[in-house]
């Protein structure tokens, strides 16, 4: 399973899929931080599910491109190699901010260029401001395009947050999304 974590504002949330069956429930989740608030949700996750491996995101791109040139939908950020072999898991949790109502640079390109196809995926979207929901349908369809099986996209409020009053809105979304 993939996870993608993303911070937002919003408490909608789309519907869950059901597991994809296979021989290994490994959980890959990536995460891309400049703050530290998705490096917090992307170690609750992994402390919250069993056999799971986490992975930073790592790119060039600056944060203040991150939040205007590099969000643009033709601008692509280059991201260094992820560190894991994508076959040894069937799910993902992917964890980004929220930049101008959209996810990360170096978490879109993980959507474009990581091997998604009929892999579990979910979307945890962290924000310290405003946040709108048509976010979610971008994402989705963007996971979507790439073969993957969408678990949901949720929004997870770190503004005045505690890193305990995150935990427990991640353990809220996993219980959610099923696991």
């Amino acid at each position: 399973m993939i996870i993608f974590c993303a911070t937002s504002c919003s408490e909608n949330a789309v519907p869950v899929s059901q597991p994809q069956t296979g021989i290994t429930n490994k959980t890959l989740v990536l995460y891309y931080t400049r703050t530290g608030n998705n490096e917090i949700v992307a170690k609750a996750v992994n402390g919250l599910i069993k056999d799971s491996t986490i992975e930073q995101v790592k790119s060039n791109v600056s944060v203040p491109a991150s939040a205007t040139w590099y969000n643009l939908p033709f601008t692509k950020a280059e991201i260094d190699p992820i560190g894991v072999n994508p076959d040894e898991f069937n799910n993902i949790i992917l964890c980004t901010p929220v930049y101008l109502q959209g996810i990360s640079p170096p978490i879109k390109a993980v959507i474009k260029e990581f091997p998604l196809k009929g892999k579990r995926v979910a979307v945890l979207a962290t924000c310290g401001g405003m946040y709108f929901s048509v976010f979610h349908s971008f994402v989705k369809w963007s996971l979507k395009r790439r073969g993957a099986q969408v678990s949901g996209v949720y929004v997870i409020k770190v503004g005045g947050k505690s890193e305990e009053e995150i935990t427990l809105q991640v353990k809220e979304h996993l219980e959610k999304i099923g696991f």
